[in-house]
């Protein structure tokens, strides 16, 4: 039994709320960020009795964040990479589980009232360079040229069929993971997202290639599989997240890419770009990434209006046009 009014037990209280109300991911976002800070509290902050908290034991602990090494207990650190954004997640789970304690009245006043951050600004958008797709290609090409039994047929199709879904739907990790055979029609090339984040169903659309790729697979996918499930392993069971992102991470490997920054998410960041480079449609754009407002939307048209002005130096910079 956790003893009442301890770290431990408003972490239970706090954790039973989310778990009411929100996905297991938020849960374990916010949990586990409060749980380092109350065994900061119980050792390195020397507050075990959370009555005694105050504004300056918390300025204190997001102060540690800034630095390199903080302590949670029994003398152990976590190494913290020295930048604003990696407090912005302690701070919004700290401004999350206070307000949720002063509502159920574990506290007269809020100890974060007066502590104010700035979120941090979204890293720049970088999409795969042309070139780096085609290399892409060029593997999934060759696995299926070489590829002998019905089982390697089907897994160098399924790996083909996820690249070009992503690059043509702008689909999240766990909305392609989530797909059913009877979500996806070929005919009208369309997917249904059935929850997407928070919540949200949309759906998202495909071109030829997809349908081509997808057709191929879901032809050799095997038929008894138990359940709907789109995505299959070679045992026939549902592909997990991390399950994809193997795939990806393999291709890039494969592809020679291994030192180019980001994986999954950055073919929905190159969906985005290729698709707002042809239409000019930021309003479609949105709705097909399933983005809450244009403002989210709005990074990949900087990208693209920023490579637009990089071309007006044509093999020629600011020096040469001025001696000219």
């Amino acid at each position: 039994m956790v003893q009442n009014n301890t770290w431990e037990w408003l972490l239970e209280g706090f954790r039973f709320d989310l778990e009411a109300r929100t996905k297991p991911k938020t849960v374990e976002y916010y949990s586990d960020r409060i749980g380092i800070f109350a065994r900061w509290a119980n050792n390195g902050g020397n507050v075990a009795d959370p009555a005694l908290i105050t504004k300056r034991h918390i300025q204190s602990f997001l102060h540690e964040l800034a630095g390199t090494t903080i302590t949670v207990g029994n003398g152990a650190k976590i190494q913290i990479q020295r930048t604003e954004r990696s407090r912005w997640p302690y701070y919004r789970s700290l401004k999350r589980f206070f307000a949720w304690a002063i509502q159920e009245r574990h506290f007269e006043q809020n100890p974060m009232d007066g502590i104010e951050l700035k979120p941090p600004k979204d890293p720049p958008v970088e999409p795969y360079r042309t070139e780096q797709i085609a290399s892409l290609f060029k593997v999934l090409d060759h696995d299926w040229q070489v590829a002998t039994t019905e089982r390697q047929r089907m897994m160098a199709a399924r790996d083909k069929a996820i690249l070009c879904l992503f690059l043509e739907s702008g689909l999240r990790l766990g909305e392609l993971t989530g797909l059913a055979t009877s979500d996806v029609d070929l005919a009208t090339q369309r997917a249904l997202v059935r929850l997407g984040k928070m919540g949200k169903g949309r759906m998202v659309g495909f071109g030829p290639q997809t349908k081509k790729a997808l057709w191929r697979y879901i032809g050799l996918r095997p038929a008894g599989a138990k359940d709907d499930m789109l995505w299959l392993t070679e045992e026939g069971k549902q592909l997990s997240h991390q399950g994809v992102q193997e795939v990806i991470r393999r291709l890039k490997k494969d592809a020679g890419l291994y030192h180019v920054k980001g994986s999954v998410h950055k073919l929905r960041h190159t969906f985005a770009t290729t698709f707002l480079r042809h239409t000019k449609d930021m309003k479609g754009c949105r709705l097909l990434l399933g983005h809450s407002t244009l403002a989210m939307t709005e990074r990949y048209t900087q990208f693209i209006d920023a490579e637009d002005a990089l071309k007006a130096y044509d093999g020629k910079g600011p020096l040469d046009w001025l001696t000219n």
